[in-house]
């Protein structure tokens, strides 16, 4: 629940901050826009303001003055029009004349507003119109058309939008760093958990050990006075029955504190390397002797992998007999052992009702059994030692049909 609350929280920051920076950038990149067409209007403004004082200077004359006023290299053409729509003045002389076209020229002469914006020129490139109303020293109006080019404004508007990458690759390094943080922390935080349970666990053990080892001793007292009195006693007796429920019961408690004190010592291994099939045929052979099923082996060559073989003849008893009891008197049980790459699996299978999905979380807790004559320490106790041999044990239902699977993975045994 923490873990899922972390994640929860980190990749929200990290959605949060990202969204921070790009609405950020692409307030910038707007602004950039904005001042670039901004500043071509100012430039063009400052020149048609220059061009109406030339013209008051000059009496309304067009001279070389204007010629010289619009010779920048930023202006691509600038004309004066008649609101007739002739062309009185035009850096290219020979367009002096021409007709502009007056229609709507009228009403916006009128409006004295000036107005500018992007346009392509007919050559394909982009520009910047700007329409200025132009006032003679008689009182007339005419339009005074800029043309700029935009090439310094485009390269500024090009410069911001090349953030759009420096921005791409910090938030790389942004969600990069805030991924290996959250590995990071999750990886320490299991491994807190992981130490927390193994010395709960040792804790447990130790307890588990003294009073098993105490158990014991004052059971080896009641069974051996109890198998006293029935050795004493006329088997007719009906107090014998009593006397050899008794022993039971102290078998069965015997069974109980073994299997405690197995599953709390510490386990040492001697891991060497094991054929799969000898192990597996041993186990069936006490485990399967007399049971009346179907049984199917199947092991692929080269499988041979390390481990500890007692410990390994435990847990495929183990896994066997569950199979055995899910099936009852009757079924087909199904051994395999394969490779899959550096690891070998072997799995057992059978044909039973399978797991209920409720079962599925307390598979492998201590204690916890579904059988009514179970201690609940035999999938514990095969995890245990799996895990210590360094492979993995997991159980499932099989997804081709009705019954459960084990598999136990262990790692490859180098070939020689």
């Amino acid at each position: 629940m923490r873990i899922t609350i972390l994640r929860g929280a980190l990749f929200a920051f990290l959605l949060l901050s990202s969204a921070a920076i790009l609405y950020t950038t692409a307030q910038n990149i707007r602004m950039a826009e904005s001042l670039a067409d901004q500043a071509l209007e100012s430039t063009a403004l400052s020149l048609s303001t220059s061009a109406e004082m030339e013209l008051r200077a000059g009496h309304g004359q067009a001279g070389d003055h204007m010629q010289q006023l619009f010779s920048d290299r930023v202006v691509a053409y600038a004309l004066i029009a008649h609101e007739d729509g002739k062309i009185l003045f035009h850096t290219n002389p020979y367009l002096v004349g021409s007709s502009l076209g007056g229609e709507g020229l009228t009403e916006w002469l009128k409006s004295g507003k000036a107005s500018g914006g992007r346009i392509i020129l007919k050559t394909g490139l982009p520009a910047f119109q700007f329409n200025y109303p132009l006032h003679r020293p008689n009182g007339e109006a005419e339009l005074l058309r800029l043309v700029l080019h935009t090439t310094p404004a485009d390269r500024i508007i090009s410069r911001s939008q090349r953030m759009w990458w420096t921005v791409g690759l910090v938030l790389g390094i942004l969600w990069t760093l805030g991924i290996l943080f959250e590995r990071m922390f999750i990886r320490q935080f299991r491994l807190r958990e992981e130490l927390d349970k193994k010395e709960r666990m040792a804790l447990i053990g130790q307890m588990t050990a003294v009073l098993a080892h105490e158990i014991r001793n004052a059971l080896g007292g009641i069974k051996g006075y109890a198998q006293w009195i029935g050795e004493k006693m006329d088997p007719a007796d009906p107090k014998k029955t009593g006397v050899g429920f008794v022993l039971k019961g102290t078998d069965r408690i015997e069974s109980l504190v073994n299997d405690l004190l197995l599953f709390s010592r510490d386990e040492t291994y001697a891991v060497i390397s094991l054929e799969p099939d000898p192990l597996i045929r041993e186990a069936l052979e006490q485990e399967a002797s007399f049971w009346e099923g179907k049984v199917d082996l199947s092991v692929e060559p080269g499988t041979a992998f390390r481990g500890d073989r007692g410990k390994m003849t435990r847990a495929l008893s183990n896994g066997i007999q569950n199979a055995l009891q899910s099936m009852g008197k009757d079924g087909t049980l199904r051994l395999a052992v394969c490779s899959e790459g550096r690891w070998v699996e072997i799995r057992i299978e059978d044909s039973g009702p399978g797991i209920p999905k409720e079962e599925f979380p307390l598979l492998f807790v201590p204690f916890h059994t579904t059988k009514t004559s179970g201690t609940g320490l035999g999938l514990a106790y095969s995890k245990k030692i799996i895990e210590g041999m360094g492979g993995t044990i997991t159980l499932f239902n099989r997804p081709e049909g009705a019954g459960a699977c084990l598999s136990i993975r262990l790692p490859r045994a180098e070939r020689n």
